[in-house]
């Protein structure tokens, strides 16, 4: 590799990642809390997906859509700029549910399933499992209102990280280099099989000739006196490598027992590898101690929009308004939901055996107009077609 200028070491330093919630994933929630869920606010199993820089100026991001409530396990779908990767959703019944759980813990809770991973080889197989997340919410269904907040949990070293040098990648590689690993990285790209892989490792020979390979193929490579750069998809376009660095530095300190590496950030432009906003580093890392132990519990990081020693107590959340949907539309699931709301604590209500039943209605006052519109509103749901 071509030389460089070292750095003055300092505390390695890393961008958050910011979410994308879109409003169909929402409406998706609550007709599922209102039709299936019901009372039940266990964790369900969720889909996102992570969006590399592909832009100089615009970071990427982990996006949440209408496709995110089916479990990764289920959905395949993955693309060059959209990576599946697996989340955890808890969705509580009212407002002091969601405010009284133990963040915290949670976040720990997801940092473990990260580190289990880690050290029983499954982020080799699949290294989406690095950028885990969690959300927790609570749909409010009567005033068509979502609060809600992310978490990208991050496994904290005791000790200190250390970035040793970092550089735009047209400054460290050289000529030979940069062409071969454009060309790679292309291909890497391009490929069904490898595109949505957000973490992968190169392989520099003495020729300058570059091969890009997967987590699980490090053992066989090792031994060949090669020059490696440990390269992941970098959602960020500042200065400062993206937050996947964190929990890619664990599984190389845990699983392959490296406690220095040089790693590449890459970022694309127009589909291609972006020499000038890649970024390569060095960076050191002592070894945790006690991680291997099974009941060991990391602490963790990562409540979007809170830094490090914030010491909030109470967690900043998000609101969506559902509201956006047609004054007759929103009308006539307003009844549904009244009648559906019913058999969550009472009794369950049979919509189709209720619009079978004739009745006479004498008198349309007060009361009777409003039985009405529930009646006619068993009729109309009956008569949808399955969806």
């Amino acid at each position: 590799m071509a030389a460089k200028a070292e750095v003055r070491p300092r505390p390695l330093e890393l961008d958050p990642i910011t979410s994308r919630v879109e409003l169909a994933f929402w409406e998706d929630l609550r007709r599922l809390k209102l039709d299936v869920l019901g009372t039940d606010d266990s964790p369900i199993p969720i889909t996102g997906y992570y969006i590399p820089c592909t832009h100089p100026k615009m970071s990427g991001l982990l996006r949440l859509g209408g496709e995110s409530l089916v479990p990764p396990s289920a959905n395949s779908s993955g693309s060059r700029n959209s990576c599946p990767v697996p989340g955890t959703l808890i969705n509580t019944n009212n407002m002091r549910g969601l405010q009284n759980l133990d963040v915290e813990y949670l976040l720990r809770e997801e940092a473990k399933k990260i580190l289990h991973d880690i050290m029983y080889g499954k982020i080799e197989e699949d290294p989406s499992l690095l950028l885990r997340f969690l959300v927790i919410s609570f749909a409010d269904l009567k005033n068509w209102k979502i609060y809600y907040s992310v978490a990208f949990p991050s496994l904290v070293f005791k000790s200190e990280m250390t970035l040793l040098s970092l550089h735009s990648a047209s400054l460290v590689l050289s000529q030979e280099e940069a062409k071969s690993l454009s060309k790679s990285l292309k291909e890497w790209r391009s490929s069904n099989e490898t595109a949505a892989l957000p973490f992968f490792f190169v392989d520099i020979s003495s020729d300058s000739s570059i091969a890009i390979r997967q987590l699980k193929d490090w053992k066989d490579c090792q031994d060949n006196g090669q020059k490696f750069l440990f390269g992941f998809y970098d959602h960020g376009c500042h200065q400062d490598p993206g937050w996947a660095l964190r929990n890619y530095i664990a599984f190389l300190s845990l699983r392959l027992k490296i406690e220095k590496i040089q790693f590449l950030c890459y970022r694309e432009k127009r589909s291609e590898l972006d020499l000038e906003k890649s970024l390569v580093g060095e960076a050191s890392f002592p070894p945790p101690h006690g991680w291997d132990d099974s009941d060991y519990v990391p602490e963790a990081i990562g409540w979007e929009g809170e830094k490090p020693g914030d010491g909030r107590k109470e967690k900043k959340l998000k609101e969506i308004n559902l509201e956006s949907m047609s004054p007759e539309r929103r009308d006539e699931e307003q009844q549904l939901m009244h009648l559906k709301l019913m058999g969550w604590r009472h009794f369950p209500v049979d919509l189709e055996k209720l619009s079978g039943i004739r009745c006479l209605l004498l008198g349309a006052g007060t009361l009777g107009c409003e039985v009405s519109r529930l009646l006619m509103m068993t009729i109309v749901v009956s008569q949808e077609p399955p969806q």
